[in-house]
This record gives C-alpha cells, sequence and structure tokens, in this order.
C-alpha cells in the first residue's frame, strides 16, 4: 500500500500523454498487474514487465470476474492498473478484493447472487488500483462503487475497499471516442449530477457544486466535443462528480431513474446510458407532478433551472432533458414488448422498490406506468439494424 493512504478520494493525475509517465512512477520496483481492455490499443505504462491480463468489455459477467481474482490472488500484485472503460475497471476493482483478509471477495459474489446492493465492510483498499479509464462519464476511476453483471442483472456493490488509490485521465486515450460517445458520457454525468439534487436534503455546498458541475458539462458540450482539450475537461468534470460535495446528502439513493435504467438495460441487453434516456424524462414527469416517492419536485426545478437555464431548453425539467437528449442524438433501446415490460416491472419492484429505500413505497404497476411512458426508438426488440447502432460503442 502507499504509505498513509486515508484520503476519501483518490489521487488525480490529467494531461496530455502523462499516463505512461505517472504509471512508471508508481510501479517502479513494485509487483504489478495490468487489467486491459482487450479491444483498445494503449502504449505501455509499467516501469518495469508487468503480466497482462485482457478483458473482453462487452461480455464481462461474474465469471470473468472469478477469473481475475484467482490470477490476482495467486500473483498477489502490489499494484493493478485498470485501463478501459467503467465495465473494465468495476472489474477489476471487484476482482481485486481476492487480496483483503476475510475472504471478502467471496463474501461479495455470495450476496451479490441474492441482492441488488451490497454493502462491503468499510476497510481501506486491499492493493494499490491505479485507474486509467478510456471512455467519459462513469466515473469508476474515482468512486466506491462496482456492477457486477450475474444471472440475476446489474449488482451494485459499495465500499472503500473499491476505491482506486490513483486515477490517471490521459487526453489521449480519449482521442479516438466519437463525438456520439463524448456526448453520451457527458449525459451520464450530468444526470449523476440531476438525480442527486432530486432530494431537497442536501447542504448549500452540495446543491452549489451540482449546478455549477452540471452546467459547465453543459456548455462545454454545447461548444466542442472534438477537441482533446475538451474532452480532458468533460472527464475532469465528471470525476469531479465524485471529488466534490456533488452528490453528498442525506438521500444516497435520490437518484432514483437509475434502478430503473438499471433493469431495462439488463432486460433488453442495451448499455446503461441508452436505458436512462429512455427513463428518465419519465421519471422526471412524476416528480414535477408532485409525487414525492420519486424526488422532490422544488429541487429537481431549481437544479434545472440553474444548471440548464442558458441552454435555449424547455424550463419544465422532462420536457427539457428530453429536448437536451434530442439535441445531443442519444440513442434509444428498441419499443420493449409488453412482456419485456412486466418483466422490468418485476425486477426492479424485487430488487428495489417498495419495502427497499432506493425506490421506497414504488410498486410493479407504478414502473409498468413509467415504462410506458417512456421514450423508445420505432423499432421493436430485436431489430437488428437497432441494436448494431445501440452496441457500436463500448461503455
Amino acid at each position: 500500500m502507499t504509505p498513509g493512504f486515508a484520503a476519501r478520494v483518490p489521487t488525480l493525475w490529467h494531461g496530455r500523454g502523462v499516463a505512461p509517465h505517472v504509471t512508471t512512477r508508481l510501479t517502479e520496483g513494485r509487483e504489478t498487474l495490468v487489467i486491459v481492455d482487450s479491444a483498445i490499443s494503449v502504449p505501455a505504462l509499467t516501469a518495469r514487465s508487468a503480466g497482462t491480463l485482457e478483458v473482453e468489455a462487452r461480455s464481462v459477467t461474474v465469471a470473468d470476474v472469478v477469473a481475475l481474482a484467482r490470477v490476482i490472488a495467486r500473483r498477489r500484485p502490489q499494484v493493478i492498473v485498470a485501463v478501459g472503460g467503467g465495465t473494465v475497471l468495476d472489474a477489476g476493482k471487484i476482482a481485486a478484493l481476492a487480496l483483503a483478509p476475510g475472504r471478502l471477495f467471496d463474501f461479495a459474489i455470495e450476496r451479490a447472487s441474492t441482492s441488488a446492493l451490497t454493502f462491503l465492510p468499510d476497510a481501506r483498499p486491499p492493493v494499490d488500483i491505479v485507474a486509467v479509464p478510456t471512455t467519459l462519464g462513469t466515473s469508476s476511476e474515482t468512486n466506491s462503487v462496482g456492477i457486477l453483471k450475474n444471472d440475476s442483472g446489474y449488482r451494485l456493490i459499495v465500499g472503500r475497499s473499491l476505491r482506486p488509490r490513483h486515477a490517471i485521465i490521459d487526453s489521449g486515450h480519449l482521442a479516438t471516442l466519437t463525438p456520439a460517445a463524448v456526448r453520451e458520457g457527458a449525459l451520464e454525468a450530468f444526470l449523476r449530477l440531476a438525480g442527486a439534487s432530486t432530494s431537497p436534503r442536501r447542504t448549500a455546498r452540495g446543491k452549489s457544486d451540482a449546478v455549477a458541475l452540471g452546467s459547465a458539462i453543459l456548455n462545454l458540450v454545447g461548444r466542442d466535443t472534438a477537441s482533446e482539450a475538451s474532452r480532458l475537461r468533460l472527464a475532469r468534470l465528471s470525476a469531479a462528480t465524485q471529488r466534490s460535495a456533488a452528490l453528498r446528502g442525506q438521500d444516497p439513493y435520490s437518484a432514483r431513474h437509475w434502478y430503473v435504467a438499471n433493469e431495462v438495460a439488463f432486460v433488453l441487453e442495451v448499455r446503461k446510458v441508452v436505458a436512462t434516456a429512455a427513463v428518465v424524462a419519465a421519471v422526471w414527469r412524476r416528480i414535477s407532478s408532485g409525487d414525492s416517492r420519486w424526488g422532490d419536485r422544488a429541487s429537481l426545478e431549481q437544479f434545472w433551472t440553474e444548471a440548464a437555464g442558458g441552454m435555449a431548453l424547455p424550463l419544465d425539467p422532462a420536457a427539457g432533458i428530453a429536448a437536451l437528449m434530442d439535441r445531443w442524438a442519444i440513442p434509444l433501446p428498441p419499443r420493449p414488448t409488453a412482456h419485456d415490460i412486466d418483466r422490468i416491472a418485476v425486477s426492479t419492484h424485487a430488487s428495489w422498490g417498495d419495502r427497499y429505500p432506493m425506490l421506497p413505497g414504488l410498486v410493479e404497476e407504478d414502473f409498468v406506468d413509467v415504462l410506458r411512458d417512456s421514450r423508445w426508438s420505432p423499432q421493436p426488440v430485436g431489430h437488428p439494424g437497432r441494436l448494431s447502432t445501440i452496441y457500436a460503442e463500448r461503455r
């Protein structure tokens, strides 16, 4: 472990070409294991010959994470360098629990098989993780969360032991992203702020940080998504959502659209941001109608007015976010069948709804209502042209 690790957030390194220099410095003289997305090509990042494990980001499941954990337990590296999008970073963070005492990895995997949300016992990270993102928006490089896909769905694992020690944002790694991928990453970061801002139980500092970051994201995307400088700035803003007070508050589950989108993504086999684009406006309409189970109307309206007020978008939050997604050409999932809607509603209720604090008081009928009111592509599930578009870009 790096001496004196007690910080709440990782050390952030950023700039053009910083990754090789910083990782060389951080890994020199230490046993290192590199976990990298098999679909990307990055320059050598370590000072010495290090073991490298390739992960196919599009198909990472619990079985892949278990396989990674076995290698980590056998090699017992002092540093793990994870390079890729949020899926790869999450896989590396969770697999690294294999080095924690008390069979923590086994606990996380077993708990996730029966529960949608797993809280880990509070503990220091068992190994230094150096997270090198190659996509925008997930903030996995700076958060204490890992998403694990198993037979039941996408399961959420939370704990300080998942937090990377260092986050390295190299604008060179973002240069090949398409403009569409940049906009989707920006939307993911913006909605993270907006979701937290649907709760009235927030400090003045939290509200101020969320508005400042949200406004900066919208304005930057409106000006430029092509230059490396802009992409670096967007990546830093996404990381700042976790490093500021923007997401802090007394309601950690306030981003209620996330839980519905999580189930949509699993059932329809689409990326999370695409699933979110379908449901968020419908959720916000219910907040604006005064249904406090979904969030606080005044808090959402204040955030939207202050963060998006200069963007020539509708003042109504639900209409405004729908217009923003149209402006940014965010793809929508294929229209689900009635059977799919029932499946999503049942899984949302079972995993997050009613008696759980994530979606308290909300039941299957509420989720069916939201899904029927959501935004979908005209093509039905299984339309080959639509699915190829949705899978064109990795998380």
